[in-house]
């Protein structure tokens, strides 16, 4: 029994030293990694040996940048290093694995991604890196847009029919290592353009390409860094009736396409205000495509449906406001000249009921014309001429119930069509 003991301590002994020397077999290349710097860059150059260095260091990036390289300067000696990169939702973008020696070291590792400023998300990313799959460090960086210009729509609903309609854009631009002498863009339905300077109050010179709806404003000269005017403009076509011609439900739809911006390689901050007529009520807010909508109704005698959202570059954007006059629903409502006796095609009169019978007028009719005709046919067939039915009945009392069921009828139909005839004024 003691030897069995011995036996199985002995056993279990070589197993747990067998399994501490693979632990740090494995782990033995790790212990001798150290890493002494680590960070991103927006270019990289190499060296004679073999290594890599970084070229303008940094953690903010835009989306006019190419790409980003990650780099990482350790000791080592052969190691598979995983990159993995996540965007700002913690969804992971790009997994890549590659194996890296050092003869020499320190050495600098490098690993590029491109396009991830241009296609990517806005905000906070972040880099893992692993060696052999244990984590060494967590690295992060930012995409942030590059904003040109910023644009507030102020569209004013004057009234809904016939459709007049007034906006004023107000255009902050934010030259990008540059001036602006003027502004173009795209205006489709739009006449009567005029554009002023807040700050002065002074008149901008604005040319308006009617074939085209293009819209260019001589600024009077370069501008700088968030310089600020307001271009003014009537617009057709954007607001149409719907449910009927007096029924006062309209829809106003506001669409713009990458094409009408003249800066489409950049996210543009947009607000909107929208006043709708007086004594018009929202129904329903719609944003269309990447437009999302987060809109305030102020009530009043007028109310504005005010809304913000960064429109991102080369994307379609709008809104549908669809609304309720009802000032123009009350000028325009025909009210009738007598009560009428029909609603939605249904009788009214034939509906009546008797006080005493569980009938209508038109249960009555129907009634009494069909058993007049079961009843006069019957009477016939009583007739003498057909001999040999074998039936005692009085043929003439029978004729007279007859009579007096059609008699009720013409009654009540001729009561039905007399109340549908309208009074003479």
């Amino acid at each position: 029994m003691r030897l069995r003991m011995w036996a199985v301590v002995t056993l279990l002994v070589i197993s747990l030293t067998e399994f501490g020397a693979a632990n740090q077999a494995r782990a033995a290349p790790f212990v001798a990694i150290i890493v002494y710097a680590h960070g991103f860059a927006k270019g990289i150059k190499y060296e004679r040996n073999g290594n890599v260095a970084p070229v303008n260091v940094t953690s903010t990036f835009t989306q006019d940048d190419p790409g980003v390289y990650a780099y990482v300067t350790a000791a080592l000696t052969s190691a598979n290093l995983t990159w993995i990169w996540s965007d700002p939702t913690g969804q992971v973008y790009l997994n890549r694995t590659t194996q890296e020696d050092c003869v020499i070291s320190p050495c600098t590792f490098g690993f590029y991604v491109g396009n991830i400023p241009a296609t990517a998300k806005f905000g906070l990313w972040r880099l893992d890196l692993l060696a052999n799959g244990y984590k060494l460090y967590s690295d992060y960086f930012s995409i942030t847009p590059v904003i040109t210009q910023d644009d507030y729509w102020n569209i004013d609903l004057i009234q809904s029919y016939p459709a007049l309609v007034h906006g004023e854009l107000t255009v902050t631009i934010h030259p990008h290592n540059s001036t602006w002498s003027s502004y173009a863009g795209y205006l489709p339905g739009a006449a009567n353009l005029t554009a002023f300077e807040p700050a002065t109050n002074r008149s901008l010179a604005v040319t308006f390409f009617t074939n085209t709806s293009r819209v260019i404003v001589d600024l009077g000269g370069p501008r700088p860094d968030g310089y600020t005017f307001v271009l003014g403009f009537d617009l057709s076509g954007r607001l149409r009736n719907l449910a009927g011609a007096d029924a006062g439900t309209f829809e106003f739809t506001w669409l713009d396409q990458p094409w009408m911006r003249p800066f489409g390689e950049h996210p543009t901050p947009t607000s909107f205000g929208i006043t709708l007529p007086v004594g018009a009520s929202p129904i329903d807010v719609i944003g269309v495509n990447s437009l999302t909508l987060n809109e305030t109704i102020t009530s009043g005698v007028r109310s504005t449906i005010s809304f913000k959202t960064t429109v991102p570059p080369e994307e379609s954007f709008g809104c549908s406001i669809i609304y309720r006059d009802f000032t123009y629903r009350n000028l325009h409502e025909q009210p009738s000249a007598y009560a009428s006796t029909t609603v939605a095609g249904v009788n009214l009169v034939a509906g009546q009921r008797f006080p005493i019978l569980p009938l209508t007028v038109g249960d009555l009719s129907l009634w009494s014309a069909v058993m007049s005709v079961f009843l006069l046919i019957g009477s016939e067939l009583l007739s003498p001429i057909y001999a040999g039915t074998g039936i005692m009945i009085n043929r003439r009392r029978l004729r007279f119930v007859a009579m007096i069921l059609v008699l009720i009828f013409l009654v009540t139909a001729t009561y039905q069509v007399v109340n549908q005839i309208p009074p003479h004024h």
